[in-house]
């Protein structure tokens, strides 16, 4: 009988368990050798060579990827972009419609699925098929009825783009632009490219109520294809800002701001103290920061 991978028995065993709660200052790699046992799994998840499937929020069941940035922070702290879901978890209601654009993995696609129930719906977009067939994966074994998957870019235009699709261990960097950090193309990939407001319209969706975003530089692109959307829905969004990928496509941190303010849309940052919703300090230069835009007198926090 052949022996079973010691990703299959051990992975599921010793992974974090998941919590949503703020994290002051989180950023891609924190609290990975906070203390003993994050240590640990930290050198144990050099060793898995397989996926293997671990409990995750809402009793979620998500597949991680050996090698995978975003796979090893959940594997060892049960958290990834922890203030983001902190805020999602008191957003998110019973018949919401959640759009992941950038759905990657499909963390947020999941996630968001859970929260909006039967009655509610989730509309995940990824470009690249090697990451749409994971997104896929993590959808079926939750048996996830309310998702709706779109293997499409966004943009401000219909077109044939091409994706640069970085490594699996990076695949959080894939794009339209260039690679804003020091990471190693795996393959390039021929796709379609939509308006959001089109999309919208050929799904049938009768409200947005809130639109997470991150598509490594083409936020600008994405947001003027949306303006029918913004202005009829006024969902609250959570974007990345990263200057340093926004200026491959010929975009800024500033142009995206002003966009949204024409909506009238109010700006928040993630404080680092607290990890809470404050408003957004004003900058020249963003370097890979999430943001909340809120349409509206009141706060859904």
């Amino acid at each position: 009988m052949p022996r079973s991978s010691p990703s299959h028995w051990l992975g599921p065993r010793l992974a974090a368990k998941p919590a949503i709660e703020p994290f002051p200052g989180w950023v891609l790699g924190s609290g990975q050798s906070a203390d003993a046992a994050t240590h640990l799994r930290k050198k144990l998840w050099r060793l898995f060579r397989k996926p293997f499937a671990v409990h995750w929020l809402d009793h979620l069941q998500l597949t991680l990827y050996p090698g995978n940035e975003t796979s090893r922070s959940v594997f060892v702290t049960g958290r990834y972009e922890p203030n983001e879901f902190s805020l999602l978890s008191k957003v998110l209601k019973p018949g919401m419609t959640f759009m992941d654009v950038g759905a990657n993995l499909g963390l947020y696609t999941l996630y968001a699925a859970r929260k909006v129930g039967a009655a509610g719906c989730v509309l995940a977009i990824e470009p690249s098929s090697r990451e749409m067939a994971i997104l896929k994966g993590n959808v079926e074994s939750n048996a996830l009825n309310n998702v709706r998957l779109q293997l499409v870019a966004l943009l401000d235009h219909a077109s044939e783009v091409e994706l640069l699709v970085a490594r699996p261990q990076n695949s959080g960097h894939n794009t339209l632009g260039a690679f804003g950090y020091n990471t190693a193309l795996d393959h390039r990939e021929k796709i379609q490219a939509q308006r959001l407001d089109d999309v919208v319209q050929a799904e049938g969706l009768r409200r947005i109520d809130v639109i997470k975003m991150d598509i490594e530089g083409a936020e600008l692109g994405a947001l003027r294809g949306a303006v029918d959307t913004l202005r009829q829905y006024h969902p609250l969004l959570l974007l990345e800002l990263s200057d340093r990928l926004l200026q491959h496509q010929k975009a800024s941190s500033a142009e995206v701001l002003a966009l949204l303010a024409q909506h009238s849309y109010r700006i928040y940052g993630f404080e680092s103290r607290t990890g809470l919703p404050v408003p957004l300090e004003q900058k020249s230069y963003f370097d890979s920061e999430n943001i909340i835009a809120v349409s509206g007198d009141s706060l859904p926090w």
